[in-house]
């Protein structure tokens, strides 16, 4: 794996009712922007992308906010980030997030943020990307989902080394730990 630089989060507009789930997202801007890992967010001033955004750059780090127009004129945008990127879609907003990134971070979210997460392993799967994606599985948050992806393979839905395409996680040194042992395989080959 090619030196990681700039890591995208994805992350919920909410906080979510477990106090871990901004205390471990604060901790994350605060050790990205030490490491001088520029963020890639989805451009929000809510939850807990609001605060993935803040405790970045509160630590001196670069945020790079990504946002389609719709939700910037319903307000929701942080725009005083170090660069702020405007989308006419969601689908180009995902797109430029995987243009700008090197590697992806999931925090606890909702519906959105599992979309995001499923687009990038889908991608990832059919080699759009060969980059390292973690699930920040703060408090177990993602233990169902993880055993639904077990259960996808189990079922001969997708094969069971596209498994290892994803880090499931539970804290940060372990995040880093499987980008840092992170090789893109898939079971064959696709060819264009």
């Amino acid at each position: 794996m090619s030196t990681i630089k700039n890591v995208c989060v994805f992350c919920g507009s909410n906080h979510g009712y477990d106090p871990q789930f901004l205390i471990q997202t604060n901790a994350l801007g605060k050790y990205l922007a030490e490491n001088n890992h520029p963020v890639v967010y989805g451009g929000g001033k809510e939850g807990l992308m609001g605060a993935i955004a803040t405790s970045t750059m509160a630590a001196g780090g670069e945020v790079i906010g990504i946002i389609p127009t719709f939700l910037r004129e319903m307000g929701l945008a942080k725009e005083d980030v170090t660069t702020f990127i405007e989308t006419a879609t969601m689908d180009e907003r995902k797109d430029e997030m995987l243009r700008q990134s090197d590697a992806f971070i999931v925090l606890p979210g909702g519906f959105g943020t599992f979309e995001e997460f499923t687009t990038m392993l889908s991608w990832s799967q059919i080699n759009v990307h060969q980059k390292p994606i973690a699930l920040f599985n703060i408090d177990h948050y993602f233990d169902e989902l993880v055993a639904m992806m077990h259960k996808c393979c189990d079922e001969g839905f997708a094969p069971q080394e596209n498994l290892n395409l994803f880090i499931d996680a539970d804290s940060i040194d372990a995040i880093f730990a499987g980008f840092d042992n992170f090789h893109h395989q898939l079971p064959f080959k696709y060819t264009n």
